[in-house]
């Protein structure tokens, strides 16, 4: 959103005007930076309030869906529109990104998805771990371009934070697979019995996300 900074050395105090096309922030000429910016901040609900209910009084261009996104294997709806603050929420099947004219949209929508994968796939990773009996003695998220998971010899396991797309069954698939590795580090007929053990329908799963792959990598 842009904003404008008017400094007159009348001015004694701190003052902000919201109109359709930007915040004016008024302050004396001799205050520093630093505490307009603080100031902006502490106004940040009011600011928030007064600039959507501005908005919606006038046409605003670039509001309607600008396309989807998939979150566990349900369409969203995106519905890209400008605001002061950047925010990414859902709401039922939409997923809304309020964004400055200025913002990347595409990484705040990916930002949005990582801090859900963060919680999100240890959650699975754990799940599956307790059926196991034994679990990773590390954890973290993976930006892999062509893996869904990784498990090393010291046992820590990796995810790709784009699996939040897919269905929960296909998350536990890949978590189950991972797992496995913890008791045989290598494919063989011994890894693959664990494997269906702790997914049973495996490698139906395991086929479904090759079909969907390449669509959600593209994230």
């Amino acid at each position: 959103m842009p904003f404008a900074l008017k400094r007159s050395r009348r001015r004694r105090t701190l003052g902000l005007t919201v109109t359709a096309r930007e915040v004016r922030i008024h302050a004396p000429s001799w205050t520093p930076r630093a505490e307009i910016d603080c100031y902006v901040r502490q106004q940040h609900d009011w600011l928030q309030r007064a600039w959507t209910r501005m908005q919606t009084r006038v046409p605003q261009a670039g509001t309607a869906s600008l396309g989807e996104v998939r979150y566990l294997g349900r369409t969203l709806a995106l519905d890209i529109q400008p605001s002061l603050f950047s925010e990414v929420r859902r709401h039922g099947n939409t997923l809304r990104v309020l964004a400055p004219h200025d913002a990347d949209a595409g990484a705040l929508i990916r930002a949005w998805f990582h801090t859900r994968a963060a919680h999100l796939l240890a959650w699975r990773l754990a799940r599956i771990a307790r059926k196991l009996g034994r679990a990773p003695s590390r954890f973290a998220l993976s930006n892999a371009q062509t893996q869904w998971g990784s498990c090393t010899q010291r046992g820590h396991v990796r995810l790709n934070w784009r699996l939040v797309q897919a269905p929960l069954a296909l998350i536990d698939y890949v978590a189950a697979h991972e797992l496995a590795h913890l008791i045989h580090l290598d494919h063989s007929p011994r890894f693959w019995a664990q494997v269906v053990e702790l997914c049973p329908d495996a490698l139906a799963r395991r086929a479904e996300l090759r079909t969907m792959s390449a669509v959600l990598f593209q994230v």
